[in-house]
């Protein structure tokens, strides 16, 4: 059985949960008169707190320290206020319904009726918004207090919080260090759901610190799904994949599903419909 066949199968048995990252908001694109513009980064989002702290040229401070040890700097140097960053990320995650009615990705996701449950680490409401367009019933979990007893609702998991609960938001070097003890709220969730379970994350890269401890809970806690042929507890979307990523994954258990880079967005989109197919 290939892994698309498995995932296809673990997708009809409503086992699978997307997890999605800032490669699928960046696979929005919109116009602003004469500009395009395109869901940011997380690149882009570091830039503007290096820009925020007086830094004309954000390299200078990677030189210094990674992407979450500026995040940690700016929001020392701020004294905790992510207000400035959370206006920019308001600003930057405008996209009119058009631009989201149009994104194949999310046009997809929406139509996986099989899986009740998605997670994100991204800050922005698009997942929301575009199930809201395709008329998918739903309800947003960031917090707790957002958590339900009536499993028949699909439910948008925002691990890393979001723009209405900025104080959850998951962004600096301490932040990442308190998630690492894996004893949040939102962790026991995962925790949970992810019994008898697999995921499938896209729009995330080996690199991203978001994937890193979240393989290691996967790893250490979970190892393989019992019952499942290969025994996978998770796959990830990687577009041209080279042997470093594929050996590196593996070894984590996590199987890689190339995409090409050529019309990665379609190309993405085509593999979650071929899921329900």
């Amino acid at each position: 059985m290939s892994d698309i066949e498995e995932l296809r199968k673990h997708y009809k048995e409503c086992r699978l949960i997307p997890f999605i990252g800032a490669g699928v908001s960046m696979s929005v694109e919109w116009k602003v008169g004469s500009e395009s513009k395109r869901g940011p980064s997380w690149e882009e989002l570091v830039n503007q707190a290096a820009r925020e702290l007086g830094f004309g040229i954000p390299d200078l401070l990677r030189v210094r320290g990674t992407d979450i040890q500026i995040l940690e700097y700016f929001k020392i140097k701020k004294a905790g206020e992510t207000q400035l960053l959370k206006n920019w990320l308001l600003r930057s995650m405008q996209p009119p319904d058009k631009a989201l009615r149009l994104s194949p990705i999310h046009r997809e996701l929406a139509k996986l009726k099989k899986c009740n449950l998605f997670y994100t680490t991204n800050f922005d409401d698009l997942i929301e918004r575009a199930f809201d367009i395709h008329r998918r019933r739903y309800r947003s979990v960031a917090v707790e207090s957002d958590m339900g007893n009536e499993r028949s609702i699909c439910e948008i998991i925002k691990f890393h919080g979001d723009l209405n609960h900025p104080s959850e938001m998951v962004l600096s070097e301490s932040d990442y260090e308190r998630r690492l003890s894996l004893s949040s709220a939102m962790d026991y969730r995962l925790r949970g759901d992810i019994l008898g379970r697999v995921l499938l994350f896209m729009g995330y890269s080996f690199r991203d610190v978001n994937v890193s401890y979240l393989f290691r809970l996967i790893t250490d806690q979970f190892k393989s799904l019992l019952g499942a042929q290969s025994g996978r507890r998770a796959y990830i979307v990687v577009p041209e994949p080279s042997d470093f990523e594929i050996e590196l994954f593996g070894a984590r258990n996590i199987a890689v599903i190339p995409v090409s880079s050529l019309n990665q967005t379609q190309n993405v989109a085509d593999l979650l419909k071929a899921l329900r197919g």
